[in-house]
């Protein structure tokens, strides 16, 4: 389970560092006032989408471990 969490840990550290390069982008968003909200959407998508990923597996296990039992 740990190893999932550096995984995702990498994976988010990978597409902050994408997401800096494109100067242009975040100029843009910085002056029109819409940065926050472009952030705070891309963080919400992450969260859900790592939630969801942690639930799944969880349910993967579950019925892993009850197919062995039987």
């Amino acid at each position: 389970m740990k190893s999932n969490f550096i995984y995702v840990f990498l994976i988010a550290l990978f597409f902050s560092e994408a997401l800096s390069a494109q100067a242009l982008t975040d100029d843009f968003f910085r002056n029109t006032g819409k940065i926050n909200t472009v952030l705070a959407v891309v963080l919400i998508l992450f969260t859900v989408l790592i939630l969801f990923l942690i639930r799944m597996d969880l349910r993967l296990k579950k019925l892993e471990k009850h197919q062995k039992d039987e």
